[in-house]
């Protein structure tokens, strides 16, 4: 992570020093060097034009991967529904199909899939308005060792609850694409 305005800034003093190379080619009359020493202006042009549009406060990768290229944005129909067990509340969102993609990791004998990458899940949850994820979650058959347990992720720290998310195989009929999806995200209240 670097803040956006010291990369600015060190942007602009090698902007300006391939700017100052440019000038020395020129003046040598090295036509060889000098489309290299444009390239690399050019190259730092637009890198300093991007620092100068963004509004990131701070530059990682995947920020800057997603302000370039920004996420696709989930539609996804889902129905909300609240249910006392045992006097213990839940709130249910069940999506229909085909649901929202899931991105899933294989663990070491690759016999159960986790929750690694968060953030897709993050939007889902943003776009349903439920707080995100802090980390990912292994498949709960994996911790306890139930077959019943397959497809299902929980996460015991969950800022509403207990949350729970059941994954199922969606198909899209208009692209004939199968992928994994989100079912139904169940939030225990404590």
């Amino acid at each position: 992570m670097v803040a956006t305005e010291t990369a600015r800034t060190v942007i602009l003093i090698l902007l300006g020093l391939s700017v100052l190379w440019v000038i020395v080619c020129v003046v040598r009359n090295d036509t060889a060097t000098l489309v290299r020493a444009l390239i690399v202006t050019v190259l730092f042009g637009v890198a300093f034009y991007y620092l100068n549009q963004t509004k990131l406060p701070t530059l990682t990768v995947r920020g800057i991967k997603e302000d370039l290229f920004p996420p696709k944005p989930i539609h996804a129909s889902f129905e909300k529904r609240t249910a006392y067990i045992n006097g213990v509340e839940r709130t249910i969102y069940s999506f229909a199909e085909p649901g929202p993609e899931l991105t899933l990791s294989m663990e070491g004998g690759g016999s159960n899939l986790s929750i690694t990458d968060i953030e897709p899940l993050n939007r889902l949850l943003r776009y349903v308005g439920l707080p995100p994820v802090k980390r990912g979650a292994r498949e709960l058959s994996a911790i306890t060792g139930v077959s019943l347990d397959t497809d299902k992720y929980r996460w015991e720290d969950y800022a509403l609850g207990i949350l729970i998310i059941e994954r199922g195989i969606c198909r899209n009929v208009a692209t004939t694409n199968t992928y994994p999806c989100v079912e139904t995200i169940t939030i225990i209240a404590r």
